[in-house]
């Protein structure tokens, strides 16, 4: 994120966003995707269930 730094570098608002963004970054990125990505699977999962006729 070096890039990210320098072009903020100068806009205080947008420095402190990318430091808070760092802080809070999850710690493994490709575990949280794959639970939003299955979170979000069965949400659509259960949602074509409901429409299915009983």
């Amino acid at each position: 994120m070096p890039a990210a730094q320098e072009a903020a570098a100068g806009h205080d608002h947008l420095t402190a966003a990318y430091a808070d963004a760092a802080v809070y970054a999850p710690a493994d990125p490709v575990a949280t995707r794959d639970e939003k990505f299955f979170y979000g699977l069965e949400v659509v999962l259960d949602g074509l269930e409901m429409r299915l006729p009983r």
